[in-house]
């Protein structure tokens, strides 16, 4: 786990292990959501990153519509 610091401006930095790990790009947007004291920051993914979630999706899948909820985002901006 790595330690960041809000600037004045209200940046933070995700620390490089974070991001490699979660393979975090440059320009990458990210769903920012309250919980309790904290913030919870997730990745928001393409449209063609999504589709490719999609498949086997559409017969036989094991995918819940809560997990695809949860890989496209319920409030997500499409593309």
């Amino acid at each position: 786990m790595g330690e960041a610091v809000i600037d004045d401006r209200g940046r933070i930095v995700i620390p490089n292990e974070v991001r490699e790990e979660l393979n975090l790009r440059p320009e990458q947007r990210l769903k920012v959501v309250p919980k309790g004291r904290g913030l919870v920051l997730t990745p928001e993914i393409g449209a063609e990153e999504f589709i490719a979630e999609l498949k086997g999706c559409v017969h036989g899948s094991r995918v819940s519509p809560e997990e695809l909820k949860k890989i496209w985002g319920e409030s997500h901006a499409h593309d």
